[in-house]
């Protein structure tokens, strides 16, 4: 009777155990796994968006004949969305072959968990024989020596229909359960399979675009005698901008020395601004929807020119001829001017910090006027040789400072 006692216990235990270790297991795996593969599309989905923006405006470029120039940084740009695309392709893989193991491995888990249940539930079957538990119940609790014990092992026949119900049913749910990973492998071992088909679709693609680089650049040299001719007007426009800007900006702080009585602070509002941009690194909208970064910032090579380098003060967003261009936080207008060649440049102050927006068309704000983040500031194409190419800049104005920043440092990661 003892026996029959601490079996009972010890099977319900036993079984508990086992279905809570293979659930606890299984739920963290599978966690992980989704996350990972969520994390990989929503960068996959980024990846590839950015690749059919500059697709669009490199086909665009084609088809107006822009700058050939032009043409080489939105290839560049291509090739290296499409290399982050491969790159991407081998994680996908590595991921997907992990998921596999993962899968393998919990199926190994479930078999081992299938063959104990399945155990248990024999050892329950013939201990439960042996004590007639199954052919004559009552002479079971009628051969009792008491009536104790008699009670006890009454309330054992009741109970030894469910516990071998709750067995069955565990085992059968095992087995679902078993059959519904070793399909999830099959469809894993399949997306491996459309993965690496991709990865090789993007490996040819890359190839192309590398080979239409070339055959530009080559087409290139036979015209340098004109292009190095181009690149000193397009250097000496950028130069001209470049001292504009730096005259607007003095031309400002000297504006703003002179209402403060010689002495230049900022006003406890422009402090409040410029903590707030200070805070906001990396957060910061695009000054356009769409775009492509075809001119960072710094000194960098000419994308065809040997021996030329260009000195960027910002960055250079090819984007749609006539694209919105919007303020990227909130601020005053404090210049507004505009170059032959440049068209209309836009200066928001925010507090120690100044956002440039160069080549505009339309503005329809004026000089003092309050702005926030999204508002309107005119339309991209203010010069008629660069009309789809939006100069972003931003400075850092404080004290003797007189800098030029990284404008990517404040917007979101693109």
């Amino acid at each position: 009777m003892n026996a029959a006692r601490n079996f009972d216990g010890r099977a319900l235990a036993r079984a508990c155990t086992l279905a809570l270790t293979l659930w606890v297991g299984a739920m963290g795996g599978a966690w992980t796994q989704t996350n990972d593969k969520a994390a990989l599309q929503k960068e996959r989905d980024r990846i590839t968006q950015q690749l059919k923006t500059t697709e669009n405006l490199l086909n665009q470029a084609k088809s107006s004949r822009n700058d050939a120039a032009q043409q080489v940084s939105l290839l560049n740009k291509k090739i290296e969305l499409r290399e982050k695309l491969v790159r991407h392709h081998q994680a996908t893989i590595r991921s997907l072959e992990r998921s596999m193991r993962g899968t393998d491995t919990e199926i190994r888990t479930l078999e081992g968990h299938v063959a104990a249940l399945k155990d248990e539930y024999a050892r329950m079957v013939q201990q439960a024989y042996r004590m007639k538990l199954g052919t004559n119940p009552l002479l079971f609790v009628f051969a009792a020596e008491d009536f104790s014990q008699a009670a006890l092992r009454f309330r054992l026949v009741q109970s030894y229909t469910t516990v071998r119900k709750e067995q069955v049913e565990q085992i059968e749910d095992a087995q679902i359960e078993l059959a519904e990973v070793r399909v999830t492998l099959n469809d894993e071992r399949a997306a491996v399979e459309r993965a690496l088909e991709e990865q090789q679709a993007e490996r040819d693609a890359l190839r192309a675009d590398r080979g239409e680089r070339t055959a530009l650049v080559d087409q290139l040299r036979a015209e340098e005698k004109r292009l190095r001719k181009a690149q000193k007007a397009q250097e000496k426009e950028r130069q001209r901008l470049n001292e504009e800007i730096k005259r607007i900006i003095e031309a400002e702080l000297a504006a703003e020395r002179a209402s403060a009585a010689g002495e230049f602070a900022l006003t406890p509002e422009g402090k409040i601004v410029s903590e707030a941009f200070e805070k906001n690194q990396r957060t910061l909208p695009w000054p356009v929807m769409r775009g492509v970064v075809t001119q960072g910032f710094g000194r960098q090579a000419h994308p065809t020119l040997s021996g030329i380098t260009i000195e960027n003060n910002g960055i250079d967003i090819t984007t749609e001829a006539g694209n919105r261009v919007l303020s990227i936080f909130q601020g005053t207008v404090s210049s507004k001017f505009s170059l032959p060649g440049a068209g209309t440049s836009v200066i928001v102050t925010h507090g120690a910090y100044r956002s440039v927006y160069t080549n505009l068309t339309n503005c329809p704000v004026e000089k003092g006027q309050t702005v926030d983040v999204g508002t309107f500031l005119g339309n991209v194409g203010g010069a008629s040789g660069d009309n789809s190419v939006l100069h972003f800049e931003v400075w850092k104005v404080a004290g003797d400072e007189r800098t030029p920043v990284d404008p990517r440092k404040w917007l979101t990661a693109k």
